[in-house]
């Protein structure tokens, strides 16, 4: 069991106990059940929240048995009674735990959903709370007992409603997103204000002003969201229960039970606020979202537009060029085939920049393709390799294959690992020296995967270019040479890679070397 486990049910059993026994102090002498009782739906929050399965769900129930044999032992009950309440609030905690399910938030988008789960966890499991405190009572010789069993189920219920709502739909994702930090004076002044109203409302209890606290929590609950709603009930029920109404013409058990009542209404509706709020900031941010994209597809649109033209113009205007001058006949025949050459490599240039377009756009639509079979790693190198030796454009440059092992395999598409690999050395190429050979050489991981890497010397890729080296149409500007090709090599190649569930990184030292990894998972 992990420390946040045990850390979150050492804080059950403990919160458990603090509500429980706080509870006890306040009930009245003669009454033998609380009239105020959040501790079970505390503790079935925090189990809900934390634990997995069943197995750690017995522990946590393990420290309420504790803490609740606790409670009832210093509230002076008898042995019996003792034993018997904290069968029956065990009993009522299991029932609400499997009526929740294996979930661990309520953050249903359907609000009838969410509203009947809140009922059924609210009611179901008071009311068999106290359906057994009734039995527990008969067995101790009391009187009164439906009495005794009505008090037990309204003050679990309204504990439930209090508590289980913000409990279950509070999250540290959403505290860590109201930047606390920077807006204390903000909370002090919300929390002040509610914290006023409730004081004045509750000493001028000669007026019906009890209403004027909701606008006052549902402030704090719109700048703090979920967090502001639980934060108001605790500051509300601290003042009104600590001082009942004394306006009210009824016995001590109905004062607090009405303001239990008052309380869970509060509850429920901050609750309801909060989460619109939460509903309204996700739409917004989804609208965002979705403007940041149309704005970021519309920039590589023209990107894509200013870098095509480029790239398409040279090699156009080469072959419209020399074309013309082959079809009128000005060339001389000893020059012909040389000329044949630069037509068909400027061809292939276009070719190139055409499949790479082609192959983005297919992975912006989703339709990229992938055939994954085994392949030999060795024969798929050598191939490259000689196909790049016979490229015009290499310039003689020497590829050498080195330290690959005869039995290694990966399961890929061998005609994207080639494209893959073809652009990793052309660009090994392309910024590397012009002197040094590229090295090739391939090995097995010891995490399933297995590694080709491509290491050219040269004068290597600044650091603060690192973060864009994968990005399309981005070419390193501090090479000292004007580098062909439209930028969109290392980006295909990351696509195809993390496409066939591969990694690809890089490391290099400026002024020296440059050493570009794939990984991909091995054949079985």
């Amino acid at each position: 069991m992990t420390s946040e486990f045990l850390t979150a049910a050492l804080a059950a059993a403990a919160g458990f106990f603090a509500l429980g026994y706080g509870a006890i102090l306040i009930m009245p002498p003669s009454n033998s059940a609380a009239v105020i009782w959040p501790a079970t739906a505390f503790a079935a929050c925090v189990i809900l929240r934390y634990a997995r399965g069943w197995t750690e769900r017995a522990v946590m129930l393990g420290g309420v048995i504790v803490a609740d044999l606790l409670n009832n032992g210093l509230g002076g009950d008898s042995a019996l009674m003792t034993l018997g309440y904290t069968l029956v609030n065990v009993l009522e905690l299991a029932f609400a735990l499997a009526i929740a399910g294996p979930g661990r938030t309520m953050r249903s988008a359907d609000i009838r959903k969410t509203v009947l789960f809140t009922l059924r966890i609210s009611l179901l499991p008071p009311l068999l709370g106290g359906s057994a405190s009734v039995l527990i009572a008969w067995l101790d010789g009391q009187q009164h007992l439906l009495i005794s069993g009505l008090h037990w189920f309204i003050a679990d219920a309204l504990g439930f409603f209090m508590i289980f709502p913000i409990g279950m739909a509070i999250s540290w994702r959403q505290i860590h997103k109201l930047q606390l930090t920077r807006r204390i004076p903000l909370a002090a002044v919300t929390l002040t204000l509610l914290a006023g109203t409730t004081v004045l409302v509750f000493r001028l209890h000669a007026y019906p002003l009890q209403f004027l606290i909701l606008p006052a929590a549902l402030v704090v609950t719109r700048w703090f969201r979920m967090l502001g709603a639980g934060l108001s009930i605790l500051v509300i029920a601290v003042i009104v229960l600590t001082e009942p109404v004394p306006s009210l013409r009824y016995d001590a058990v109905t004062r607090v039970q009405y303001l239990q009542l008052f309380l869970a209404v509060c509850s429920m509706l901050c609750v309801r606020a909060a989460g619109v709020l939460n509903e309204r900031d996700l739409t917004m941010a989804y609208v965002e979202r979705k403007h940041r994209r149309v704005v970021r597809a519309s920039r590589f649109k023209s990107q894509l537009l200013s870098h095509v033209s480029h790239e398409v113009r040279s090699p156009l205007s080469a072959i419209i060029g020399f074309s013309s001058m082959l079809e009128k006949g000005t060339l001389t025949s000893d020059r012909a085939p040389e000329f044949a050459a630069i037509i068909a490599h400027n061809g292939e240039l276009l070719q190139r920049l055409h499949d790479d377009l082609l192959d983005m756009g297919r992975a912006e639509a989703g339709a990229l393709t992938m055939r994954s079979e085994r392949v030999d790693v060795g024969s798929t190198l050598n191939n490259c390799v000689s196909g790049i030796r016979l490229d015009a454009s290499l310039g003689g440059k020497d590829v050498v294959v080195e330290d690959v092992p005869g039995t290694l395999a990966l399961q890929a598409d061998p005609l994207r690992l080639a494209q893959i690999l073809n652009n990793l050395i052309a660009n090994a190429f392309k910024y590397g020296d012009n002197f040094s050979p590229i090295r090739v050489r391939a090995h097995a991981l010891g995490d399933g995967f297995g590694r080709i890497e491509i290491v050219n010397t040269g004068p290597g890729i600044p650091r603060g270019e690192h973060g864009a080296v994968f990005l399309p149409f981005r070419r390193s500007i501090e090479v000292g040479r004007n580098v062909p090709g439209a930028g969109l090599g290392l980006s295909i190649a990351k696509m195809l890679v993390e496409a066939q569930g591969g990694r690809i990184d890089f490391e290099s030292v400026p002024g020296r070397q440059t050493r570009f990894w794939i990984d991909l998972p091995l054949a079985a």
